[in-house]
């Protein structure tokens, strides 16, 4: 983008400067004849005043007298009342170019001084030099100005690009740029607004599954119990018998569908399309942590396990920036990071601190024991993803179960 609004900014100057150098070009020569008028006019009106001298004092008016008067490329017709007109030319006139024509009248004397095209050809020619050069010099100072204008105007489309792809990987967490342009706050309302709507839809889901998991199963499973309980008694007829037996295998069978059912929901990707490899994961992960972390402190990462594995990577994203902000606070030893897909779940443990040590517990993240303000986030984003949070700030560990998905 800014690339094109940069061209756009260039272009449009472009043009201007064109347009402006095609009206200059047109009207220099007007400009410069208008301009050469005059001169010759002041030069007639010299030449005359010599002349009315040089007859007063009984001189002689002749080439002679007058050459030295008489630029280059220029002829002077002097009229004086009872004398021949007298014509002085100066060195390299082109009667065959004569251009600009102006007179001057003192007393009975008339002098006409005519100038070749050669003197307004080359002061054309050498004014041609400096506009070019200014035109040129419009043109870049429009570029570095449209590049400029152009980074300013693209940024926030920057920054809700990369929003749109972080809630894409499944983040709720984005922060949409501040911008007074009124498409890039619309844009960023509907991001914001998709991101809660995100956010809503994981807590549901995880209503879901702890309702459907209470209010199917449990009933099923004492219903089996009194079905099994009613086909032992000594007394039930074997009809009865033989048809509590189907009823139970039916109550086994729908508990295993609604087993299947709750299962197939908690596996399925939390954005489709947008799921990544474990090892991927790890990988983009370990590089941010190095990123944000200061060269000292050495940052190790490990998949021990099913590499393979595909999982949504926004809400662990998510969740270990809350934890590396506190690595980042509170610790200042190496960090390592490993990684294990499991059946349901994802095992992620994470060691900072001199020791290195880490938690070999399922899904526990393991720090340093000091003060983490970014405990309580963590906290709420695991129970948004229907994960477990154990442990507290002011103790060594932090362990957090998250969901395969």
């Amino acid at each position: 983008m800014r690339e094109r609004l940069t061209l756009a900014f260039v272009g449009l100057a472009l043009v201007i400067v064109v347009v402006f150098g095609v009206v200059r070009a047109i009207t220099l020569g007007d400009v410069v004849h208008s301009t050469q008028t005059d001169d010759l006019r002041q030069q007639a009106l010299v030449v005359g005043r010599v002349v009315e001298t040089l007859e007063q004092s009984d001189q002689p008016v002749d080439e002679a007298a007058l050459a030295g008067l008489v630029s280059p490329h220029v002829r002077a017709l002097v009229e004086r009342s009872g004398a021949a007109e007298l014509v002085v030319d100066g060195a390299g006139y082109d009667d065959a170019a004569a251009d600009v024509r102006a007179s001057s009248a003192v007393g009975d004397t008339t002098v006409t001084l005519v100038q070749d095209a050669t003197v307004a050809d080359e002061i054309v020619s050498r004014t041609r030099g400096p506009l070019l050069a200014l035109m040129a010099g419009l043109v870049v100072l429009a570029g570095i100005i449209g590049l400029a204008l152009a980074t300013a105007l693209s940024r926030p489309f920057k920054d809700l690009a990369e929003s749109a792809a972080a809630l894409g990987r499944g983040r709720f967490d984005i922060e949409p740029p501040r911008s007074r342009i009124p498409e890039v706050v619309s844009i960023s309302e509907s991001l914001r607004a998709s991101s809660e709507r995100l956010q809503k839809s994981l807590r549901r889901d995880r209503d879901f599954f702890h309702h459907a998991s209470h209010v199917l199963r449990t009933p099923l499973t004492g219903m089996r119990l009194e079905l099994e309980e009613l086909s032992l008694r000594p007394d039930l007829d074997e009809d009865v018998r033989r048809t509590t037996a189907r009823c139970v295998t039916d109550v086994e069978r729908l508990d295993c569908t609604i087993a299947e059912l709750l299962e197939f929901a908690r596996g399925r990707a939390l954005v489709e399309g947008a799921e990544v490899s474990l090892l991927a994961l790890g990988s983009h992960i370990a590089q941010r942590w190095r990123g944000l972390l200061p060269e000292a402190r050495e940052v190790k990462a490990f998949v021990d396990s099913g590499p393979d594995m595909l999982l949504t990577p926004g809400p662990v994203e998510q969740l270990l920036d809350s934890v590396l902000r506190d690595v980042r606070e509170s610790g200042s030893g190496p960090v390592m990071i490993r990684f294990a897909g499991q059946d349901e779940h994802v095992k992620v443990t994470v060691s900072s601190g001199p020791s290195n040590a880490y938690a070999g517990s399922s899904g526990a993240v393991v720090l340093a024991a000091e003060p983490r303000t970014n405990a309580d986030v963590a906290r709420t984003i695991t129970e948004v993803l229907g994960g477990r949070y154990t442990g507290d700030a002011t103790v060594d560990q932090l362990e957090i179960l998250l969901p395969r998905r």
